[in-house]
């Protein structure tokens, strides 16, 4: 197992954090935010996390995203994009109340990045087995949401074909499949 720092990936982070990260601007700005390729026998594509204090002290950073280097190498860029800005979305922060001299208003700002305090790590939105939304349908909310969000995306692949109850043949070999829970496992491309 080894670590080393992963530029291309900050590069990549910067881009997604302009777009749809508003909360991680000052963060990458300041360099609160390390990003680390990781070799080794691991069982997952990325990671994210909040640095511990000691942590901290010795990089400077706030948080960290892992990204395993064998995951990125087989990865096609939007596949890269995808896996970073998942790994950005389990970053929250805190906001405050305060006033604004120049509207005469309270407003809500992001809370200090440099506090620890500030910083949350968010789950994933849904967890479920098809099976049981076959069964009992869109039980949950969470679930509500993620269908929504679903049925919105650009790309998708029709229900025709795959048959349903049954496990879905892929068109071709992923070089990953995803468990649930969000684990996802690097397969060995042949």
């Amino acid at each position: 197992m080894s670590f080393k720092k992963a530029h291309e990936v900050a590069d990549v982070a910067e881009e997604i954090i302009k777009k749809h990260h508003p909360h991680l601007v000052d963060a990458i700005e300041k360099g609160l935010i390390g990003f680390y390729f990781k070799s080794g026998n691991n069982d997952w594509a990325g990671k994210a996390k909040k640095c511990t204090a000691f942590e901290r002290f010795t990089t400077g950073c706030m948080l960290f995203v892992f990204i395993d280097n064998d995951a990125w190498k087989v990865f096609n860029e939007k596949q890269k994009e995808a896996l970073v800005d998942h790994e950005l979305c389990h970053f929250t922060r805190m906001k405050e109340e305060k006033f604004n001299p120049d509207t005469q208003k309270m407003e809500f700002v992001w809370a200090d990045a440099e506090d620890p305090d500030n910083w949350k790590i968010r789950e994933h939105d849904v967890e479920e087995f098809s099976d049981v939304i076959v069964r009992h349908g869109l039980w949950e909310t969470g679930i509500e949401r993620f269908a929504l969000a679903v049925r919105n995306a650009d790309h998708q692949i029709s229900i025709e074909d795959y048959g349903l109850g049954e496990e879905p043949e892929p068109r071709r070999r992923l070089p990953f499949t995803v468990e649930p829970g969000g684990i996802v496992n690097i397969n060995q491309m042949q």
